[in-house]
């Protein structure tokens, strides 16, 4: 709704005919593609195996029966049964309706439900069954493939008592466990892992060691021995690595992948490990070092069941990711919302070989080689003397006999063969060290990759330049530095937040070069890298957190140990570079893990509505300042009274010079012994003191976008104080991309009624018009759908043969940040049969090819897995995308025009859903396929058009009359322009008070009535009309401003006291608007005024007498006589 006053606005064209429908443009594919992103050539495709490992492999039929985790009742048998009953009763449906479903498992513990596989269409309808509260999609997913606990401060609290894992039950979620290991209690023989694993169906006879039980879900036996892998096993001896004294419980859910059943079977058990029903016994921690990329909150069965056993009291921490810098890229399930998604920094002891050297006395660039041997030297000419080969100076085949390079070092020829054969070529002859030369003259040393253990010598990678001089002069100088690499996120960690906004990492830890059990050595350990060993080092640290506050839940311990993460952490080792920028809080979440800080942590901080240990804002888009308001609450577990002193630090400098955020909160806080507090903390966001939006299609799918991303962010902490010092902290994320905003104005022009359109907002506007194809309501959907287009543009036969794509377009109620959020889909049933033909959706690359992500558009047969490929058009933090199908891919060519479609637009959960099923929201209506029209253009009044407008711009709108959608490349909010339709919308009148004193001049303003109209594209106000009115002291002119018009009889002593009026307002259109009352409240004024006062006789000395006052009290009793008449 948009208002204004009601003077209105007379513009004069100097050509009456300047806004007309002949001056607006057609749309073009620049239009739709204006962030550049390079066009796809359309090609078809042929069931993808990249693109069907993205189906769901099972499904979950979720029954309505409490499972045992949400039952209300203590009889735990009584509840088993009528578990057991709802089960039958829909599994008898199956059979009796002759489905073609097969059941996999039943569950109990924390979802009463069936696991099943089939045919989609079939399971879809078991929706209906009475018993049936829902059906949930289960994914596979795909393995993240001692220092450390001084590192995250694991051992002091170890070693001085305060926790070991004493009692604490962890369940890890992996490929099984070496249980006869020596660092979980085992045998700790090669033999005794061979028995075990020669028959792996065997029943173990538990405990074996600290590994309590398990069971291997992966291939369903008993026995679940790490066998043919070494994955569980450094993931199990990384938890009991940071606490010893743990309890293993080891479950089998992966082997190449990890399949979705397999998880979820798992998490069941975990819940009650010895399986007699009662879930009192489940385990404390559950780690799972496994997931995809461009993880969403839970929707699927896994994410659904991780979110019920937190809600229980188990820790769950999942791995965030090893896919790297990324925006958006962190995986699920880790970004289930009550999960604790952890990332990976750098080793804490790790060192990293920096060289350095000159030839020929001029400073050299240096490339050490990825194998040989990795510690500190330093040579030179004058230990080494410098031979060049006469012969074989590439050094791919063996020298001649008797060449010896004993005690020299050797410059050889990149080119011909690798590099470690180069290597090992002159080592063979003796050599000690070898340079190796470019022989591309382009600046770059030798690049130096490759792995061998053979090789024992150091060689480094120079310059083509550098190689013709040290061949040349043979002097050098070579010095290898090791510098400790700690306090850096990993390179590999994959960054956040997740595609729904929610912070995810949420913390951080070593994950590089951890040295943990192999399995089949007895106890031998090997080194593993990866978020899986950050994971489950975290695990081993909530174990101690576990032991060391008994009584606080695991909302509660999340939190404590987010409170207490050390913030310090930076992209890259300060030790390479000193300058280094700090890491942004969405790569590190709330820092490194510190776990001595949280053992002894009295109280505990998180947001009210996440229960998370962060406030995270996600994604918003603000056209004016906003006010973003969280409640934190903190809990003291003490029974001393704790106060503290609130503070802010902003991550970043630059965020603080442009002033985009003020935030509000406490001064201080005081909390009681045993009692939580409540407080909110308000983030004022200015969208014009953001920074220019620079995440968009070109670079999205880029490394590279992550400085971008660090740029657009606001991140920091809240501040916790006492006396003096940081006691803990809430750190705080939110992605604001500035929106434009526009507000309609009706004016009169000689030609007619025109409308003003006018940019309220903080971001330029970039209009974007799409003709309207379905309109749908503000439902509050997630992914809200409120309209949406197809239209059909003439493209380059480059891009499409038929010379024709067809434009899809879906606008939602609030922006997204990635399109992998979600399947959004616009469904054709071309011949009007009743049954779907062609789907355009968008889509992945990477399900096709092994590349970066990219967004692309799919077009297939409804329900296939066959179709064509081509561009999807989404800029970062916008409100709508569009996806770019052929001609073709319909099967249609330019000889069908004319042909009309019905169309459904649909929005799912899950990116491919090639057929609907419970989709988030819908909308249908009808296309016909012909070459699209001029919708509208912004025009200035002499004509022009107006391709932008900045904040404050005005314009004029033309359009053809026809529905369209107003869009913008700010990402605005969708407008659904329907002109015959406002057409016809009358109006409002708002009803009115005003006061005007008595006696006032004919002519004296009373007040403005205030008309809104109810649409964008509303009628000018024609008339003001005046329905009944008591008095006729005032008038109502046609500007809607109230006057005086009688002042002789606006007389409150004559008994006026009140005046009401009852008004409608019509438009041009003859729409009358509902009544509205308005009350004028007149004022008495004095109508004899005060004589002027009498001066009393001045005397040297008071008299005391107060006699003189009797003198002023005559006029005053006067007055009140009066106003008694």
């Amino acid at each position: 709704m948009t208002k204004f006053g009601t003077k209105r606005t007379v513009i004069a064209l100097s050509v009456a005919s300047a806004i007309a429908t002949t001056a607006v443009n057609a749309a073009t594919f620049e239009q739709y593609n204006y962030s550049g992103a390079k066009a796809i050539k359309a090609q078809a495709t042929k069931n993808s195996d990249g693109q069907e490992a993205r189906e769901a492999t099972a499904w979950l039929v979720k029954l309505n029966t409490p499972a045992i985790a949400q039952a209300k009742t203590a009889n735990i048998a009584k509840q088993t049964a009528s578990i057991m009953a709802s089960q039958a009763v829909v599994e008898s449906a199956i059979q009796s309706q002759d489905l073609n479903i097969t059941i996999v498992a039943k569950t109990s513990k924390l979802v009463n439900g069936l696991l099943v596989k089939g045919d989609k269409n079939e399971i879809d309808q078991l929706v209906s069954h009475n018993e049936v509260d829902g059906i949930f999609p289960i994914y596979d997913s795909k393995l993240h493939i001692a220092d450390s606990a001084d590192y995250i401060k694991a051992t002091e609290v170890v070693a001085s008592g305060v926790a070991k894992g004493n009692g604490v039950k962890v369940a890890v979620l992996d490929t099984g466990i070496d249980y006869t290991h020596a660092a979980f209690g085992g045998e700790g023989t090669e033999a005794a892992y061979i028995a075990a694993a020669e028959d792996p169906t065997d029943a173990v006879a538990w405990p074996q060691g600290q590994v309590m039980g398990g069971y291997d879900f992966y291939n369903m036996d008993p026995d679940p021995i790490d066998a043919g892998t070494s994955h569980g096993t450094h993931v199990s001896h990384s938890v009991s690595g940071i606490a010893p004294n743990v309890e293993l419980y080891a479950y089998s859910v992966c082997a190449g992948g990890c399949p979705g059943v397999a998880q979820f079977m798992a998490l069941e058990a975990a819940m009650d490990p010895n399986n007699d029903g009662d879930i009192s016994d489940r385990v404390d921690v559950i780690n799972m070092s496994l997931g995809g990329d461009f993880g969403d909150i839970a929707t699927d069965g896994v994410g659904l069941a991780i979110n019920q056993a937190v809600k229980l009291g188990t820790t769950v921490v999942i791995s965030a990711g090893n896919d790297g810098a990324y925006p958006f890229i962190v995986g699920g399930p880790s970004t289930s919302e009550n999960a604790l998604s952890v990332g990976a920094m750098t080793h804490p002891t790790d060192e990293s070989l920096i060289p350095s050297g000159t030839i020929n006395g001029e400073e050299a660039i240096i490339q050490i080689a990825s194998f040989g041997p990795r510690e500190a030297y330093s040579l030179s000419n004058t230990d080494l003397e410098v031979v060049y080969p006469d012969a074989n100076q590439t050094a791919c085949e063996a020298f001649a006999d008797g060449t010896d390079f004993t005690g020299k070092a050797v410059v050889l020829d990149r080119g011909g063969c690798a590099f470690v054969t180069k290597v090992l070529m002159a080592q063979e002859k003796g050599a000690e060290f070898v340079f190796i030369a470019n022989n591309n003259d382009d600046g770059t040393p030798a690049p130096m990759g490759g792995s061998s253990s053979e090789v024992t010598i150091p060689s480094v990678g120079i310059t083509y330049q550098a190689g013709m001089a040290l061949k040349e002069s043979g002097i050098f100088s070579v010095n290898v530095e090791a510098i400790v690499t700690s306090g850096a996120i990993a390179s590999f960690t994959s960054r956040g937040p997740s595609m729904d906004g929610l912070l995810k990492p949420e913390i951080t830890a070593p994950g590089v070069n951890i040295m943990t059990a192999h399995p089949g050595t007895g106890d031998g350990l090997s080194g593993a890298t990866g978020t899986s060993f950050s994971g489950p080092m975290t695990a081993g640290a909530m174990s101690l957190l576990k032991e060391a506050h008994p009584n606080r839940n695991a909302y509660e311990l999340k939190a404590t140990i987010m409170n207490t993460a050390n913030l310090d952490v930076t992209m890259e080792p300060r030790s390479l570079n000193p300058d280094t920028e700090l890491a942004p809080i969405s790569y590190i979440g709330a820092g490194l893990v510190d776990v001595n800080k949280a053992a002894h942590l009295p109280v505990a901080a998180w947001a009210k509505d996440t229960k998370q240990g962060a406030l995270s804002l996600g994604l918003v888009n603000p056209s004016q300042a906003t006010d973003y308001v969280k409640t934190v609450q903190v809990k003291n577990f003490t029974n001393e009274t704790k106060t503290y002193s609130l503070s802010l630090e902003q991550r970043f400098a630059n965020d603080i010079e442009r002033g985009a955020l003020m935030v509000s909160h406490p001064e201080s806080i005081t909390v009681p012994g045993g009692q939580t507090v409540s407080f909110d903390v308000t983030f004022n966001i200015d969208p014009a003191k953001l920074p220019e939006w620079t995440l968009d299609q070109s670079n999205i799918g880029t490394r590279d976008a992550t400085a971008d991303l660090t740029n657009l962010e606001l991140d920091g902490a809240l501040i916790f104080s006492e006396g003096g010092e940081k006691a803990f902290h809430l750190v705080y994320h939110t992605l604001p991309k500035a929106a434009a905003e526009l507000a309609f104005e009706p004016v009169k022009m000689e030609g007619g009624t025109a409308h003003k359109v006018t940019n309220i907002g903080a971001a330029d506007f970039e209009p974007f018009f799409a003709p309207t194809t379905v309109v749908d309501d503000v439902d509050g959907n997630r992914l809200d759908l409120v309209g949406g287009s197809v239209e059909m543009i003439p493209v380059p036969a480059e891009f499409c043969e038929t010379g024709y794509a067809v434009f899809s377009t879906l606008a939602m109620n609030e922006g997204v940040n990635h399109s992998y959020i979600g399947g959004f889909m616009v469904d054709f049933d071309l011949d009007r049969d009743g049954e779907y033909d062609v789907t355009a959706q968008n889509g992945k690359l990477e399900w096709f090819y092994d590349v970066e992500p990219t967004q692309i558009s799919f077009t297939h047969g409804y329900g296939s897995t066959s179709g064509w490929l081509g561009n999807m058009f989404h800029t970062t933090g916008n409100n709508y995308m569009t996806i770019m199908s052929c001609l073709g891919a319909f099967g249609l060519t330019a000889d069908d025009m004319g042909i009309t479609a019905d169309v459904r637009f649909r929005i799912e959960e899950y990116t491919w859903s090639p057929i609907a099923y419970d989709s988030l929201d819908n909308a249908m209506g009808t296309f016909t396929f012909t070459p699209s029209q001029p919708i509208a253009a912004l025009m200035t009044a002499d004509g022009n058009l107006v391709e932008s407008l900045a904040t404050g711009e005005s314009a004029y709108l033309a359009h053809a009359g026809q529905d369209f959608m107003i869009l913008s490349e700010s990402g605005s909010k969708a407008i659904n322009a329907t002109p015959s339709a406002d057409r016809a919308v009358a109006p409002m009148l708002a009803d009115a008070e005003f006061s005007i004193a008595e006696n006032s001049e004919d002519g004296t303003v009373v007040g403005m009535l205030e008309v809104s109209y109810g649409a964008e594209l509303a009628n000018m106000v024609s008339e003001f009309i005046v329905v009944n009115q008591t008095s006729t002291a005032v008038k109502l002119e046609q500007t809607g401003e109230i006057v005086v018009a009688d002042k002789s009889v606006l007389d409150y002593e004559a008994g006026l006291t009140e005046i009401e009026m009852e008004v409608v307002v019509t438009d041009t259109a003859g729409n009358i608007s509902e009544p509205a009352m308005v009350k004028i409240m007149v004022t008495d004024v004095n109508e004899n005024p005060l004589p002027e006062p009498i001066t009393p006789p001045t005397t040297k000395k008071s008299s005391g007498s107060f006699g003189w006052l009797a003198l002023l009290a005559a006029p005053l009793a006067f007055i009140r006589r009066r106003k008694m008449k």
